[in-house]
This record gives C-alpha cells, sequence and structure tokens, in this order.
C-alpha cells in the first residue's frame, strides 16, 4: 500500500449501518453532559526506577494522567526524536495505567529497537501529513520489535494534528465491542485492511451522531465497560449487578490493589527476565481470578484487570 497519499474512509454505501447499541451509548453520553473519560493513576516511582533516563519526563507529568496531558506530549512528537519518545512513554504510562509491567514493556520496546526514536518521530510526520491509515502502514512497514497494535495506535493517537484524518486506538475492547455490536471483525495484527475498516465506520458514524471520530472511540471503549465490568481500570467500581460496591467489595478492591503493587515491584527489580515477568504475570492473574470469583465479581473479563491491550 502506497506510503505517499491520504487515505480515504471507506466510501459510504460500504460503511455498515450505525449501531444502535451505539446511538443508545451517545444518548446517554450527551443526556450526562458528554462526560470525558477520567484520568488514570499510575506508578510513578517504578517508571522512574526502570527508566531513569527519563526520570525528569517522568516527574513532570501529573498523578493521574488524562487524554488531554498526554496529546500535549504528542503533539510535538513529529519535531524532534527526542519528543517522539517522550510523547511514546508519555501515551504508555496512560496505557497501562496502574499496570506494574508496564514500564517494563516500554522500555523494552525502546531498548531492543534503538531505531525506535526515528521511527515514532517520522510515523507522527506521516500521520500529520497524511492521517491515521496511511501512518499505521507505514509503523506496520517499520515495525518496532515488542510493539503491538493496540499500543502503537495508542501513541498514533496522541500524535494526531489538526488537519489530517485521525489514528484511533484499536485495542482489545475496540475489538470485541465491533464483534459484538456491528457484527465487524478486526484482528490486532498489523492487518492494514482491518485498520482502515475501522477508521472508515468511525468517520461515517462520527459523521451522522455529529461527534468527532474519537468520540466514536471513547463511546465504543465506554459501552464495552458495561459489557464486561471489571474489565479495565477505568471502569467505575461496581458489583456484577451494578449496585454500589460495599465493604466486601473494598476488601476484594483492597486485595486486587496489594496485587497490583507486588506487579510494579517484581517489574522494578534488577535483572528481570522477559520470561520471568511472563511467569510472573501469569501467577497474578490467577490470583486476580481468586479474589475476583470470592468476591463474585465477573469472571468473564479476559485478564480480570485488563488494560487497554
Amino acid at each position: 500500500m502506497p506510503v505517499g497519499g491520504s487515505m480515504a474512509p471507506m466510501p459510504s454505501d460500504t460503511v455498515p449501518a450505525i449501531p444502535n447499541r451505539l446511538r443508545e451509548a451517545f444518548l446517554r453520553w450527551k443526556g450526562g453532559g458528554r462526560q470525558g473519560q477520567e484520568a488514570m493513576s499510575w506508578n510513578r516511582s517504578t517508571w522512574q526506577v526502570t527508566l531513569p533516563e527519563h526520570h525528569d519526563l517522568l516527574k513532570s507529568l501529573p498523578d493521574r494522567l488524562d487524554r488531554t496531558t498526554v496529546a500535549a506530549r504528542g503533539a510535538g512528537a513529529a519535531d524532534g526524536e527526542a519528543q517522539a519518545e517522550q510523547a511514546f512513554i508519555a501515551a504508555m504510562a496512560w496505557g497501562y495505567g496502574p499496570a506494574g509491567y508496564g514500564a517494563f514493556r516500554t522500555a523494552r520496546v525502546l531498548r531492543e529497537n534503538p531505531q525506535a526514536p526515528g521511527v515514532l518521530r517520522e510515523a507522527a510526520q506521516v500521520l500529520r501529513r497524511d492521517g491515521g491509515a496511511t501512518a499505521f502502514a507505514w509503523l506496520r512497514e517499520h515495525r518496532l520489535r515488542f510493539l503491538g497494535v493496540a499500543f502503537a495506535t495508542k501513541y498514533l493517537y496522541f500524535c494526531n494534528g489538526p488537519d489530517a484524518q485521525p489514528a484511533l486506538i484499536l485495542d482489545r475492547l475496540v475489538q470485541r465491542w465491533l464483534r459484538r455490536h456491528a457484527d465487524c471483525q478486526v484482528r490486532l495484527d498489523w492487518r492494514v485492511g482491518d485498520y482502515h475498516r475501522y477508521l472508515g465506520m468511525a468517520y461515517a458514524w462520527a459523521s451522522e451522531l455529529d461527534v468527532t471520530p474519537d468520540d466514536v472511540e471513547y463511546l465504543i471503549f465506554s459501552d464495552m465497560l458495561t459489557d464486561e465490568p471489571g474489565a479495565s481500570p477505568w471502569a467505575p467500581r461496581q458489583s456484577a449487578v451494578g449496585a454500589v460496591a460495599g465493604p466486601e467489595d473494598d476488601d476484594a478492591t483492597a486485595v486486587l490493589e496489594a496485587i497490583d503493587d507486588a506487579a510494579a515491584s517484581f517489574a522494578a527489580l534488577p535483572d528481570v527476565s522477559p520470561a520471568d515477568l511472563e511467569d510472573f504475570e501469569r501467577g497474578i492473574r490467577q490470583l486476580r481470578r481468586i479474589v475476583l470469583a470470592r468476591a463474585g465479581r465477573p469472571i468473564k473479563a479476559l485478564g480480570l484487570v485488563e488494560y487497554r491491550s
């Protein structure tokens, strides 16, 4: 697929009709005052230990990260390699949230790919010049080891400019919503056609609802949380039947937070191998499963505390 020109969204006659589920989510959002996504907590100390060369950047970020703060970093990603690397780190901190392994995985991308700052800068340049679909295709051809579609599209999203068609986040939550409510299968293995199709739908649905494309992505994401309560740290803390959490749920939450602290501490240890980290994460997932089952929370939420991956 050529990178030289902007990729237009799909013609309107090939875009699936806007799902009723999305219309309903939009009406709830509109009726609630169009509230944006809440800011995300993250473990600053773990990131500073894991990425000491970026101590000043990490110190400058607020205790809770929201989309506006991270987008401010992404706005300069096309200007230089250092700015692109900083934008990438901020996007990853937002994307992983309190997950203890986020800093390790981010550092692995940067350290295993010496060319990463240049690739990240040029991806941002392509995005601002030619739009999200073309930038995704370019990044696929210059792929960074250990960087998958979910977090690559987070980075691109935060680098969007004011002119070209934007990149949007495509992760597991969005993927599952599209499959369930739009009868649309998209894969997370760098299929350019799938990403182009997703953007085409989002652009068309945004136009019909008179919102921005990233509003559509946010509505899809937030609506997915009603299907899978507990599937993400962005979800409101509720019981399986939607009631406000009670004392037993508070106890379970405290245990889950302790488990997350353990994950963060392990990831920050020196000389932790990728294999050891994967083994530890597997055990952490099992512990979360046990706690959630004990508390009566839904078990179908993949990963149980699923960061937007």
